[in-house]
């Protein structure tokens, strides 16, 4: 086909897709490969509420200006696959799971979303604390770090590509801001005090450790101590801070698990 005709082509099937675009409703995460459409213009989507955790490697384009390609290759392996393990773990599996570059993001619906979310950023935490960041920590690289953020919103995904190689891509406000509070930490780095790796939450989601504060004790073995207890805060807020979407506020923590919570911690979700 001549080039002319295949860009004419490609504008008239361009403006029937603007003119037939709608949005339909989804009745859950695990059913977007079924029902997310390839060849019509329309995205899935609808009122309820999602929760995503996004993770990567902090500064990671500086990193590899450093690194022999084969020693980036692994770290990339070692973190990526890891964290994949993370979002798929029994206790707190992902109801999705997409690659991005160097990280990944998890996508959680149904009552517990939040909580599961957060478990598994802290799970991850705690195994790139004590294993991935000093696996390949050098002396030019004291501060290797990861990213992550949660935030709970409305989804909008769509199928894009050719029947046999497509894409799901994600528009709408879920995985970008939950993506944007993770950057958080790389483009001010000022806000979180020294604390490396930090567990940024947007407002969504503190509201719902607010709800049920047992699911985020700071202590779990103690029992004691809550999100909302002023002397040992799981969440401290920053105010400096200004989103169109995502508020004048987010929150971070670096806990972690203790030698006695994890169990139970997660039999309060299952």
């Amino acid at each position: 086909m001549p080039i002319k005709d295949f860009i004419t082509e490609l504008k008239e099937k361009a403006e029937k897709r603007f003119d037939e675009f709608q949005i339909t409703e989804i009745d859950t995460i695990s059913s977007i490969k079924e029902d997310a459409y390839l060849e019509k213009p329309t995205w899935v989507g609808g009122d309820t509420k999602y929760v995503c955790l996004f993770i990567d490697l902090n500064k990671s384009s500086k990193i590899s200006f450093k690194k022999h390609p084969a020693t980036m290759a692994k770290i990339y392996d070692y973190f990526t696959q890891t964290l994949v393990d993370v979002f798929n773990h029994d206790s707190f599996c992902a109801d999705y799971v997409d690659i991005k570059g160097d990280g990944a993001f998890a996508i959680y619906e149904e009552e517990h979303a939040s909580y599961k979310a957060f478990y598994a950023a802290i799970t991850f935490r705690k195994i790139f604390e004590e294993k991935i960041k000093t696996k390949f920590k050098d002396d030019e690289d004291k501060n290797l770090s990861c990213k992550i953020g949660i935030h709970k919103d409305k989804l909008l995904v769509k199928k894009i590509g050719k029947r046999s190689d497509y894409n799901e891509v994600w528009a709408g406000r879920l995985v970008n801001n939950a993506s944007k509070l993770a950057k958080e930490y790389q483009e001010s780095p000022e806000k979180f005090n020294g604390v490396e790796s930090p567990i940024i939450i947007s407002e969504e989601i503190y509201k719902d450790f607010v709800v049920h504060p047992e699911f985020g004790l700071y202590n779990c073995h103690d029992g004691e101590t809550d999100v909302l207890d002023q002397k040992n805060p799981v969440f401290t807020e920053v105010t400096d801070f200004s989103d169109d979407t995502l508020g004048d506020k987010f929150y971070y923590t670096q806990v972690g698990w203790c030698k006695y919570c994890a169990d139970d911690y997660i039999s309060k979700v299952n």
